[in-house]
Parts: C-alpha cells; structure tokens; sequence
C-alpha cells in the first residue's frame, strides 16, 4: 500500500533543497527570504531539510508495514550502507571535508535510528524526543565545550555529527504521524496529541533557546515539525489538483535528483574552481540564480526521465530475451 500524497509531499520537499541550495551557491546578494543555513539566524529555506526529514519518517512507516512490520537487518544493513557510501563520496564537495555529515549522511543515520525505535510504543517514542529535547537544553550550559556547549556545531555543516541526535525528533514524528495516518487516517486523536506535544515542546524551548538550524536548537526542531505537519496536511487536501502528478513523480525518487544535481553543477563547479582558481567561481545576480535554478530542476527531470525510459526499454528487452 503506497500513499501517493507522501510522494507529492517529499517532491516539494526536494524540490525546494535542491532550489535554495543552488540559489546560495550562485549568488551572494540573494534577498533573506531566499537564504538559509546562517548560523544565529532563521530562515524559511531552513526549514525544507527538515520537512524532507519529516517525509522520510511518514515513508518510513509505510516500508516497515509494507513488510509486515518487520524489517531485515541485512535490508536495513545494506540501505543504510548505500546512503552512507553516496555521502562519503559527496561530503568533500556537499560537506565541505571528506567524512563529514551532509544531508544525505544525515538522511542515513537518522534512517537507521527510526527503524531501530520503530517498535517502540508511539507514548515511549514521544518520551523519547522529549528526552532529546531535554538533553539538548543541559547540553548547551555553559562548560561543555567552550563557553557553550553548542560550541561543538561551529565549524561544521548542518552542526555536523553532534547535531545529528537533535535532528531525530522531525523524523520521529513524521514516523509517528506516519504509523497512525497508514492505520486510521491523519486526524485521529493520537495525532493530535502528537502535534500538540510538538507544539508544547516547541513554546517551551524557545523561551531558552532561539530558533537556530546550525545548532540544530530543539525550538528550530520543532517548529519545524509543526510546520511540516501543516504542509503534509494541505497536501493531502489538495492531493487531486492539478499540476501535483509532477511533484509526486519527483518525490519516488529523491536520491536520484540530489546526485544528478551534484553531476550536472556542483561538481562541475568545484573541477572549473579548482582548475581556475576560487576567484573564477561563478557569481550572478540573485534574479539570474533563481532563473538559473529553475533551468536545473527542469534539466534534472527531463534527465530523470529520459533514464525512465532507458530502463523500461532494457526490462522490456530482458523480457523478451527470455
């Protein structure tokens, strides 16, 4: 049993990293609304990580139902192994340092985490992102590390492996929310109590900390939640209109579009700076990179399917080979 709106969701989801990350990457001038991952700060493009997070946990419950609610370790291994290879590869250019965590690293340990606690009772799995969220709140004190223990996230991208814990919550409940949707439908009364909970912690947590993505701040995490909730909703009710059938294409295979955007311009870029020199990176106007970044997202999914195609044609040629 597939939802085909969670697919609509994570294509928006994907759409929007891969927007604002090539956006940033060619201009410097762009306007606030379109800049994120600034540490002290809070931005709209912050929140699409998570929201792809949050998509990834509600899939999540339908891959563990799908098999009978009991996944293979050497399944679980080897997806969990093939996420973490393609970070390897990219983190030198996506990270910024090889072995370093970005998004797609992320993506694999929080994976392995959600299925290790998916049998886990939805009331134990709530106490557990509010101990996360605890956690955080005396981590932070002053004398773990520096003046401040959130010293630890400087110097590395998303906050790097010490924030990778803070991150669970949104793929916690996208898990919970997930579960529940698959087996009574997504306004039942756990949910409601899932969301408010989320919404408790987040009103609780901001009065100690500020909303910050880089040191993955539990009011950041949170709020996040809430807002992916809220999305996620508005999505299902809008699921028929028209124009969505493309996003949900998009979202069946969103490894997919993060690589090609690596092998038709990041990486691109990164050989043409290393032969020229950093002064020769590109730079445009912020309305030129946004224009530019469409022009991609269009390339990707006229590249995306012409790979369709090309594999439709090999099974049909191995079926008749047999």
């Amino acid at each position: 049993m597939r939802d085909r709106s969670i697919d609509v969701f994570r294509g928006i989801a994907i759409v929007s990293m891969v927007f604002f990350t090539v956006t940033l990457k060619l201009s410097s001038d762009i306007p606030d609304i379109l800049r994120h991952n600034s540490s002290g700060y809070f931005h709209i493009g912050d929140l699409v990580l998570p929201m792809f997070l949050f998509a990834s946990g509600l899939s999540l419950a339908y891959y563990i139902d799908k098999r009978d609610k009991s996944t293979h370790p050497r399944e679980v291994v080897g997806r969990f192994g093939r996420l973490a290879a393609i970070g390897f590869l990219l983190s030198p250019i996506s990270a910024s340092g090889f072995l370093e965590m970005d998004e797609v690293m992320l993506s694999a340990l929080l994976f392995l985490a959600c299925v290790v606690l998916s049998k886990l009772d939805w009331r134990l799995l709530l106490c557990v992102i509010l101990l996360i969220d605890l956690s955080y709140l005396a981590f932070i004190q002053p004398g773990w590390a520096g003046e401040r223990g959130s010293d630890i996230f400087d110097g590395h991208y998303l906050g790097g492996y010490p924030a990778a814990p803070f991150y669970l919550p949104v793929m916690l409940t996208g898990l919970l929310i997930g579960r529940e949707t698959l087996s009574n439908g997504l306004w039942t009364k756990r949910n409601h109590i899932v969301i408010a909970s989320m919404l408790a912690l987040f009103l609780f947590s901001w009065v100690l900390v500020p909303m910050d993505k880089m040191t993955a701040s539990p009011s950041f995490m949170m709020f996040s939640i809430l807002c992916s909730f809220v999305v996620f909703a508005a999505v299902r009710r809008l699921f028929k209109a028209r124009g969505l059938e493309e996003m949900e294409y998009l979202g069946r295979n969103p490894l997919r579009y993060w690589i090609m955007m690596y092998a038709f311009f990041f990486i691109p870029i990164a050989l043409y700076v290393e032969i020229f020199g950093a002064m020769a990176s590109p730079r445009v106007t912020w309305t030129l990179a946004v224009m530019l970044s469409m022009c991609l997202l269009l390339l990707l999914w006229l590249a995306s399917n012409v790979m369709d195609v090309l594999l439709a044609r090999k099974d049909q040629a191995q079926q008749k080979a047999y």
